[in-house]
């Protein structure tokens, strides 16, 4: 029997289709090649709780669900070291300076943060670790009062990113933002800062998690060159940026607080998507076509950036495929 193979991005598109025309799981499997386990496990693990299917939150699910777990989830004998040990009263502290003399033998060393990271993971919710800290607080508070208020980690400053992506010299480099609607329900807007292509995915809601998952989905859709560095604000929402760097081998980069100068493409994109999308148009009233047709609106217009060029032609072309497009009526492409 052969070893058994993830499902593609490609394959998830072709389980929302046919979902869409109604086709039963047995008939998708037999489409794609597939056990009807694996298409009924896929579309229980990530279908929404209106019961829609999405590919791009799927994909982006599947992504971070192989992420490598915590060191003490990895390693039971560790973990049950660290268990007895707070049941017995010893501090984080304490347990990671016994495990750095090394005379405990087949356990390796971990930090007090990680120890402390471990504790308050919400795997481990269940677990209840924190009543065994000496304060007995379910949530970990300020360490030290000069912590920055900051609770987006590992950032790296715009001002460092090359001078060829600064000056929009090579495709590649992307800014990030989130277009709030109605019931604050957003969209994730992705916008190239070389050819001004813009991609457009409607969230369910603004979680972190979430918003991260879809991003990845929809960049690792692009050839290696295309996916070099993405630009955040500070909103939260964009806290798990570092699986971009892991997942997809994307740098990430962030602007001052209140700079929104720094990332004037999306901004000016954003601009031109409040056209269709004002804060009172409800979401929940558009389906992910209408939302895909803004973003084609937008990458089919010409820009005087560009040469009048459009931002397709202009992706194409850092592709290698020299395309003119004609809205002549019933005029085909021309290459």
């Amino acid at each position: 029997m052969g070893s058994y193979r993830h499902l593609t991005a490609e394959e998830r598109d072709r389980i929302a289709a046919l979902q869409a025309e109604g086709q039963s799981v047995r008939a998708i499997a037999q489409a794609l090649g597939r056990s009807p386990a694996t298409i009924s496990r896929e579309l229980r693990r990530n279908a929404l709780a209106s019961g829609a299917y999405r590919p791009t939150i799927a994909e982006g699910s599947y992504l971070l669900r192989r992420q490598r777990p915590a060191v003490l989830e990895r390693d039971p004998a560790l973990a049950d070291y660290v268990t007895d040990r707070l049941a017995e009263g010893w501090t984080p502290e304490q347990i990671a300076g016994r495990l750095k003399r090394g005379v405990e033998r087949g356990l390796r060393y971990v930090s007090t943060e990680t120890i402390y990271a471990w504790i308050f993971r919400p795997a481990q919710k269940t677990a209840k670790l924190w009543r065994y800290l000496p304060r007995g607080k379910a949530k970990r508070g300020r360490r030290r009062a000069r912590d920055s208020k900051d609770r987006i980690r590992d950032k790296v400053h715009v001002s460092e990113r090359s001078a060829s992506a600064a000056a929009r010299a090579e495709p590649g480099h992307w800014e990030a933002d989130l277009v709030i609607c109605k019931h604050a329900r957003p969209v994730l807007v992705l916008h190239e800062r070389k050819t001004r292509l813009t991609l457009m995915a409607r969230l369910m809601g603004k979680t972190a998690a979430e918003t991260i998952a879809v991003m990845m989905a929809v960049l690792k859709r692009l050839t290696m060159p295309m996916r070099g560095s993405v630009t955040f604000d500070n909103d939260t929402t964009f806290a798990r940026h570092s699986l971009l760097r892991g997942l997809v081998s994307a740098t990430t980069y962030f602007c001052d607080a209140y700079a929104s100068w720094q990332k004037g493409g999306i901004e000016n994109a954003n601009g031109r998507i409040r056209r269709w999308l004002p804060r009172t148009a409800d979401l929940d009233a558009m389906t992910e076509a209408d939302i895909q047709e803004i973003a084609m609106t937008l990458n089919l217009t010409p820009r005087k950036c560009l040469g009048f060029r459009s931002p397709v032609e202009a992706f194409l072309a850092e592709l290698g495929n020299n395309v003119d497009i004609s809205f002549h009526r019933h005029v085909a492409l021309r290459t």
